[in-house]
């Protein structure tokens, strides 16, 4: 296939603009898929539109303006009118729009329905004075190149970009599952004809990028069984021992997953086995028991950690259940020397770059919150020829669909009972009852002395998003809310030593309020932090909501979560509403799948898997289809399931 350089409309700026969509090759551009359609065959009368709503209307234009405000923004309104009413329009900074849109002539409108002033307005609509009867697609883009160029620039392309596609799927198999050939089904998914058509192409590229993660689950698992592993653990007695020694009791759930890992780790097969559970659920403990009977047999243990920070308190978590076992931190800056045999090592990504002699019978590796890490890096230990058993762990909730098909290379096991807690009280503060909940905190604070975390998007102002709160601006405006208070400020900018004192600072509950970036999602532990406040909450989605919300609740203390945000759509609202009351993680992920569109809950674990762009975990029929496909074409003789890998989808897997 031609370089990018050799297609029509591309020169060396768009190429640059189409590498940064990850757009490096023709086969990357064939494969870059709209993530939406504008329906212009099907027209929404004005006097049926209903806010936070998609729609496509035909009418004419009566009215134009170009606004400067005093804010300094720069507002296009337009009216729009059909036989049935009115409708505003509303853009933002796109003064060319004065010489493009003509009043009295009619147009097409798409967009989302939402409001401007209290009234209807369809809030920076795509126009279309000749898309009428047609299906647009609208593609992921960057600055520099829209939607409308980079369409054209696919379609000029388009003969030449599938004269060298191949079908991987035989022709026998495209008859008896009676499925469109995939040149037909990437014309389709580019220049839809009809409705129809494209949910019949649609259904074939999902089928491809199920077979393709199939493929690399079954190769995976061969492969894993091909190894072997020379660490004999006999000793254990001792660990039984610690367990009933614990200040707390397993709950039924991890007694369980600890009986599953156990066994996986007195095999001579190196295991990879999948520990899926909750915010809260004790994941941890199952990691620290592994690494515990592994010390007692005279093997090496690796914990990994997504973050410094976490990586720390690991280090203490780890201390206070094993003081007399040797437990180093080591990071990019920290790196330990004699590191004896039997130790537990917890670290960062910098273990992974460590040269092979560093470890000494590494027998056990964990590695938590597995999407944080790709699947170079986790395979960085075979190819130093160290094959150790391997816990990866996720609180992305998985569903039962997945675990048995797209992750049947991994043994799974799910901690689903979580530890006696209380759950968090959640409440949505809109704008007007922000006084009362600060008035709130200052009392709980003062009567108990409990420590609150104040979360906000981003780490400075945006330029372009001016509602969304920073924490650089929020520690000004709270220090003037709470004088008598102690504030420290933590997001990724500020050094791993500094980071370690605020983390110490406030566990030693020297600090009050803590505001912070979402740095701190995942794993943070401070009991007495009882209190999350979660600035602009609109902008994030419920998964990181409901992680969030997991710093709080680690203890026997009420806990609090409040959902701050400034004129949310109703969409915003209703998801909002949804987290106050609820708090099942696997419940808030199907809530967030079903609502935020695909692939919401999969993103998170598809790293270092064949990626899905259009099809989605709940596509249960369709990957029940592709199972009986893959099922097919394993007992083809001379089919190559490898290929299958690399050819179904413009999928970039390392092949181990």
């Amino acid at each position: 296939m031609k370089s990018l350089s050799t297609l029509t409309g591309i020169g060396p700026k768009t190429e640059t603009y189409l590498n940064k969509l990850k757009i490096s090759t023709p086969k990357d551009l064939l494969f870059h898929f709209p993530y939406r359609y504008l329906d212009f065959t099907h027209i929404t009368k004005i006097k049926n539109l209903i806010p936070d709503t998609l729609v496509t209307i035909k009418g004419t234009l009566i009215s134009f303006q170009n606004i400067f405000t005093r804010q300094g923004l720069n507002l296009q309104k337009a009216k729009l009118i059909d036989d049935t009413g009115t409708i505003d329009l509303l853009w933002f900074n796109q003064p060319y729009l004065s010489k493009t849109l003509k009043i009295g002539f009619p147009v097409g409108i798409a967009g989302q329905v939402g409001l401007f002033q209290n009234r209807l307005t369809l809030i920076s609509p795509r126009i279309s004075a000749s898309a009428t009867g047609k299906i647009l697609p609208i593609y992921p883009t960057t600055a520099h190149l829209s939607s409308a160029n980079l369409w054209k620039i696919i379609t000029s392309n388009l003969s030449c970009l599938l004269s060298d596609i191949v079908d991987p799927l035989p022709q026998k198999v495209l008859k008896d599952f009676s499925l469109m050939a995939l040149q037909a089904a990437l014309k389709e998914i580019h220049l839809p004809g009809s409705i129809k058509l494209l949910n019949i192409a649609q259904k074939r590229l999902k089928i491809n990028e199920f077979l393709s993660i199939l493929a690399f689950s079954h190769h995976q698992k061969t492969e894993i069984q091909t190894l072997s592993c020379a660490f004999t653990l006999k000793n254990i007695a001792k660990i039984n021992t610690f367990i009933k020694n614990l200040p707390f009791s397993l709950t039924p759930s991890q007694q369980l997953a600890w009986k599953e890992l156990k066994n996986d780790l007195l095999l001579s097969i190196p295991c990879h086995r999948l520990l899926s559970g909750d915010v809260g659920s004790g994941k941890t403990i199952i990691a620290l028991l592994g690494c515990y009977l592994n010390h007692l047999n005279g093997y090496q243990s690796l914990y990994l950690a997504p973050t410094e920070i976490l990586a720390h308190q690991h280090v203490l978590t780890f201390k206070k259940f094993l003081p007399k076992i040797p437990i180093f931190l080591l990071t990019s800056k920290n790196k330990p020397k004699n590191i004896p045999k039997n130790a537990i090592i917890i670290s960062t990504h910098a273990a992974l770059y460590q040269p092979q002699n560093f470890f000494n019978r590494l027998a056990f590796v964990v590695i938590d919150e597995q999407h944080k890490f790709g699947v170079d890096q986790r395979n960085a230990f075979n190819q130093k020829n160290l094959f150790p058993h391997t816990l990866t762990m996720t609180a992305t909730p998985i569903p039962r669909t997945l675990s048995l098909t797209l992750l049947g290379h991994l043994d799974l096991s799910r901690l689903e009972t979580l530890p006696d807690r209380k759950p968090v009280s959640t409440f949505y503060i809109p704008t007007n009852k922000i006084s009362a909940c600060y008035q709130w905190l200052e009392k709980h604070i003062d009567e108990t002395q409990q420590q609150v975390f104040f979360v906000c998007p981003f780490i400075d102002n945006s330029e372009t998003l001016t509602e969304v709160k920073s924490v650089k601006t929020e520690l000004n405006n709270l220090k003037t809310v709470f004088p008598q208070f102690k504030l420290e400020l933590l997001h990724s900018q500020i050094s791993a030593s500094q980071k370690d004192k605020i983390i110490t600072d406030f566990i030693n509950k020297k600090i009050n309020i803590l505001v912070t970036t979402p740095v701190i999602e995942v794993g943070i532990d401070i009991p007495n932090a009882t209190v999350m406040v979660i600035e602009s909450a609109d902008r994030f989605g419920l998964a990181s909501l409901h992680q969030l919300r997991g710093r709080v609740g680690r203890s026997d203390k009420k806990s609090y979560c409040f959902l701050l945000c400034q004129q949310p759509s109703l969409l915003a609202q209703n998801r909002l509403s949804f987290l106050e009351k609820h708090h099942d993680g696997l419940k808030i992920a199907e809530y967030d799948l079903k609502n935020r569109g695909p692939g919401v809950l999969y993103s998170t674990l598809q790293h270092g898997f064949p990626s899905l762009s259009l099809a989605t975990i709940d596509d249960v029929d369709i990957l029940s289809l592709s199972q009986k496909i893959f099922e097919n074409l394993k007992k083809i003789p001379e089919f190559d399931i490898v290929n299958l890998i690399t050819c179904s989808t413009n999928t970039k897997v390392t092949i181990n």
